[in-house]
């Protein structure tokens, strides 16, 4: 009982203190990538940026529109931080601080509640950019969500099992046997977490900068939590899914699937500072259309080799 607790509290500052770097570490990487300065001033080489912008944004003072339903405006995003938050609970460490059944099944509630945090905080702000952020995000969420959901069930139905622990236990390598299930997961994943090139929530060039718009401080500062901190959960599931049984369950495991996530999350930063934002149509157009039919028949092949394993 005593090392579950031990472990969630762990895990739990751990991914704050990794969210605030890996802000920092996108800013660098999309430095490099676009062969300008990133944050290089605060500390050594802007080490210490992530200390410095979040003493900035606690301390500055919570505004709201006048015309915002003041309630929600405060609470929405405390909701998309928690949802973001509870994911993390599904880490699948040596010592868990919950055992679940059905660990995957959680994960795609989770996925589905997000764009409801998302609803929330456009909504509230009563203002035009926000709400046509969050519809946006209510309508791709509905594309590519079914395929996500359908993409998954071929890894599930390969490993026999709904449990990530099953993952690293079975030794197993999933992304070395279907390529193909990995590139289309990680277009879902892209898609999940809002970045580019299908960042159409945000857009800074339709939307100024979308269902966030009106937030600034505390209530900023929450939201981008909430958002890298879906990006590293989902890096951390794609990497156990996929490459999850080149890691046991003692330390060197743990430090490698560290080592995966890290790594998983660079090339969603890298993705961003190589494609431009695609038209908003055209997501929905290539799920509904492309991805949809493909992952149909990629998991009615999974369906015939067990049949006839």
């Amino acid at each position: 009982m005593i090392c579950s607790v031990l472990c969630m509290v762990v895990t739990s500052v751990l991914f704050l203190v990794g969210v605030a770097f890996f802000i920092v570490t996108e800013r660098k990487g999309l430095g490099m990538v676009q062969l300008r300065q990133g944050p290089n001033k605060v500390g050594l080489k802007g080490v210490v940026q992530p200390v410095s912008d979040g003493v900035k944004l606690f301390t500055k003072g919570w505004t709201y529109p006048a015309s915002s339903n003041k309630f929600l405006f405060l609470a929405g995003p405390f909701v998309c931080f928690f949802i973001s938050f509870l994911g993390w609970l599904l880490f699948p460490s040596s010592n868990p601080a919950y055992f679940f059944g059905f660990s995957t099944l959680f994960f795609l509630s989770l996925s589905c509640l997000n764009v409801y945090g998302i609803i929330l905080v456009g909504w509230s702000s009563n203002s035009q950019y926000a709400l046509l952020g969050c519809m946006r995000a209510v309508a791709q969420s509905l594309s590519y969500e079914l395929v996500m959901s359908t993409i998954l069930i071929c890894p599930l139905l390969f490993f026999g099992s709904f449990e990530l622990f099953s993952f690293r236990e079975s030794g197993l390598i999933f992304g070395a046997i279907s390529l193909e299930v990995g590139f289309i997961w990680l277009i879902c994943v892209l898609a999940e977490t809002n970045r580019a090139p299908f960042d159409f929530v945000e857009g800074e060039s339709e939307l100024v900068s979308g269902y966030n718009v009106e937030f600034g401080g505390f209530g900023f500062a929450l939201i981008a939590l909430a958002e890298y901190g879906s990006i590293l959960l989902m890096s951390l599931v794609s990497f156990v899914l996929f490459f999850g049984g080149l890691c046991g369950l003692g330390l060197a495991g743990n430090l490698m699937m560290s080592f995966g996530v890290v790594f998983i999350s660079y090339v969603i930063v890298c993705v961003r500072g190589s494609y431009p934002r695609f038209r908003y149509d055209m997501l929905m157009e290539f799920c509904w259309k492309c991805l949809l039919p493909l992952c149909i028949g990629i998991l009615i092949v999974f369906l015939a080799i067990l049949v006839w394993a």
